[in-house]
């Protein structure tokens, strides 16, 4: 049996799964981000669990899926996301150690959403495939040979910084989006980059602010909801995102030709999502013969895909593939 870890800011969920990736029990525990708390905090509350575990398991390693660029040979976390004191923490070796030296591999969230397509998803029958995850921001990963792509600075695949058509102009102000203090405010100052146009937190910001609404009366159901009642508002910003990402599947296409491109993260559970995505997609095939093999398809999974692409990567690491 494998604990795995998905962990966000908020909450990090676990599951005790075998070998071929079912959950036989799972939950979740506040993360350990409160003013005050850091690493020690941290690996305290993943050791609780591993212990209350171990006593009615047979636990062979740990798996995590986590924020951040992750060195996996070093098991070294780079920025941390929304955890920022595990940034250039060495958390593979820490948290072995506080459990018994067990074997411990750590993945970005966002690639191991992509690994749970390559092993049980809709990119299982693909050697090379693309993953987007949209989210607070847009996530996933480039597969080749069926593993991650990294790239030499691990940023392969952080195709939220991707940019949109940026003025030249505005390079004379620009602020970096380490900068920036809320959300709201990189929306608003970087609104050139792909997340801040169409990740599914700029979404409901643009069609909040849109509407003059707060961000606390809108949420992904309401934005189709309205949809739904012909609300021109939100029709024509969704419809501004779709071709986006359009633009950039198109893009990426060209970049790395996989065979599939999945479109992921909660908000793909609205068939629109995709089918509006979709529908940009086939318009820009008449550009050039060279998009005709392009195929967009929907992630599998949503839910437990970290859970599972972590463990995948586990077998990867430990050579149990």
């Amino acid at each position: 049996m494998y604990l795995v870890f998905d962990v966000g800011g908020t909450f990090v969920k676990y599951a005790i799964m075998t070998s071929e990736g079912e959950v036989l029990d799972k939950g979740k525990t506040p993360t350990r981000n409160k003013p005050g708390e850091g690493v020690e905090d941290f690996l305290d509350s993943l050791e609780e669990i591993y212990v209350r575990y171990r006593e009615q398991y047979e636990i062979e390693g740990i798996a995590a899926g986590l924020p951040g660029q992750i060195d996996v040979e070093e098991g070294i976390v780079y920025g941390g996301g929304g955890i920022p004191y595990l940034d250039g923490v060495r958390l593979q070796e820490l948290l072995s150690k506080r459990c018994g030296n067990i074997r411990v591999s750590l993945e970005n969230d966002g690639k191991c959403a992509a690994l749970a397509e390559v092993w049980k998803g809709n990119a299982s029958e693909a050697k090379n495939a693309v993953v987007l995850v949209f989210g607070t921001g847009i996530g996933g990963g480039i597969i080749i040979d069926r593993k991650v792509h990294r790239g030499e600075h691990l940023l392969a695949g952080e195709v939220s910084f991707c940019l949109l058509d940026m003025d030249r102009k505005a390079l004379e102000n620009i602020e970096p989006v380490e900068e920036m203090k809320t959300v709201e405010e990189e929306y608003e100052k970087c609104y050139y980059l792909q997340s801040a146009q169409c990740a599914t937190g700029a979404l409901v910001y643009r069609v909040a602010s849109a509407k003059g609404l707060s961000l606390e009366e809108v949420d992904g159901e309401k934005i189709y909801q309205w949809v739904g009642e012909g609300d021109r508002i939100t029709i024509d910003i969704l419809e501004e995102a779709y071709f986006d990402i359009a633009k950039l599947c198109v893009n990426l296409y060209v970049s790395f030709d996989p065979d599939v491109i999945l479109i992921g993260g909660g908000i793909s559970a609205q068939p629109a999502f995709f089918e509006g995505i979709n529908r940009y997609v086939e318009q820009l095939k008449k550009v050039t013969k060279v998009y005709r093999h392009l195929k967009l398809d929907v992630c599998k999974f949503r839910n437990d895909s970290n859970l599972l692409g972590a463990l995948y990567h586990f077998k990867q690491k430990y050579s149990e593939i």
